[in-house]
């Protein structure tokens, strides 16, 4: 069997509430191949809810350190047998991003950071309802990596007109990406 090429990663990076999973969703309408929608929220939306709420505070921690570094390696398992993947995330814990630089390392990840201004945020948490209220306001470490191969605003567009954006700029990103940057980074400082 000849080797599979690997797949490749769009990394939808934003607060909650800013948009990603529409953004997703309307990715896979307009991308020219055959792409997966992976949000995290899929994931832990798939675990046993029964047990969980025994957990204390430091056994949630725990458990969603390991779904995460799960969904890291479901999108590493994904796009190395060739698979296209719109990963709907948020770095908003440093760990995360160290982790998929590792995990992710050779594989071509763009990175788009999904910006919304504190008052639209604050207003589609209250119309959403399922969302506490200020917690896209608490995700403040999520852009701490001050890299991104694309920025897209959801503050005044519609989730499709910034699919089509990052759909018709995502073969004109340049290298090294984001993620090389990124890697390159932490290697000189360790």
């Amino acid at each position: 069997m000849e080797p599979v090429a690997r797949g490749r990663v769009i990394l939808l990076n934003g607060p909650s509430s800013s948009g990603k999973s529409s953004i997703g969703q309307a990715l896979l309408a307009i991308l020219p191949d055959p792409w997966f929608h992976v949000p995290v929220d899929g994931i832990s939306g798939m675990r046993s809810t029964r047990y969980t709420r025994e957990l204390d505070d430091a056994g949630v921690q725990e458990m969603l350190r390991r779904t995460r570094r799960g969904y890291h390696r479901a999108v590493a398992a994904l796009t190395s047998t060739g698979n296209d993947v719109v990963m709907d995330y948020l770095l908003s814990e440093p760990w995360r991003l160290d982790d998929l630089l590792v995990v992710l390392d050779g594989y071509d990840v763009t990175l788009v950071d999904v910006h919304c201004a504190p008052e639209e945020l604050a207003r589609r948490e209250r119309s959403r309802g399922d969302r506490p209220h200020g917690l896209a306001a608490s995700q403040t470490l999520i852009y701490s990596h001050r890299d991104s191969d694309l920025v897209v605003d959801t503050t005044h567009r519609t989730a499709a007109d910034c699919a089509r954006e990052i759909a018709g700029r995502l073969d004109a990103v340049g290298r090294p990406k984001a993620f090389e940057r990124l890697r390159a980074a932490r290697a000189r400082t360790s």
